[in-house]
């Protein structure tokens, strides 16, 4: 019988990679995804949800990937505020952050039931969506008692987040990152 070559130490070294390697990407392959991220310094990120049909069962059904919501360490507690151009103010409520907008230059999105001419002026955002909304008619200007909320600043009621820029207002769900960014020259919902 004719003597077996033993392994030489390059062999032996690129088994023990290999086998190290192979390790890494099991453990990556059991924690990634992970829906249990635990704490994660005031961002979330939303995924898929599960909506209840009429029978008792649910389907999975994937939404838009909204972005990850970072709640700024100086963001105020102001349930109702206006743009410092008084063209845009919004209201947070529990469930929801309601905006209006006087002044637009864009041809607003179609909103069921209601006039063209006020379509597009108000927009409200909950945790599943953000999408334009019927108001009863064309606002023009905020009221005089809310505070403006100066550009760059950005405040927090429950689970919203609204933020003022020179280039319009956004409010988002922190839980969900659904959002609408709203402004004088076009609005856009996430």
């Amino acid at each position: 019988m004719a003597g077996r070559r033993a392994l030489g130490p390059w062999a032996i070294t690129l088994i023990v990679v290999d086998v190290i390697l192979i390790g890494i990407l099991v453990v990556m392959l059991v924690n990634y995804p992970r829906g249990d991220a635990g704490d994660d310094g005031g961002t979330a990120s939303a995924g898929a949800t599960t909506e209840a049909s009429g029978d008792g069962t649910t389907d999975e059904e994937p939404t838009t990937q909204a972005p990850a919501v970072t709640v700024p360490e100086d963001a105020l507690d102001v349930a109702a505020f206006s743009s410092p151009s008084r063209n845009i103010w919004c209201e947070i409520a529990q469930d929801d952050a309601t905006c209006m907008i006087g002044d637009i230059t864009f041809t607003p999105p179609e909103v069921a039931d209601c006039d063209p001419a006020i379509a597009g002026h108000f927009w409200q955002v909950t945790a599943e969506r953000a999408d334009p909304i019927c108001g009863a008619e064309v606002p023009t200007e905020a009221p005089a008692d809310l505070p403006d909320l100066a550009y760059g600043a950005s405040t927090v009621v429950g689970d919203f987040l609204c933020t003022s820029e020179t280039d319009g207002v956004t409010c988002v769900s922190i839980s969900t990152g659904h959002g609408v960014t709203i402004a004088r020259g076009g609005s856009s919902q996430f």
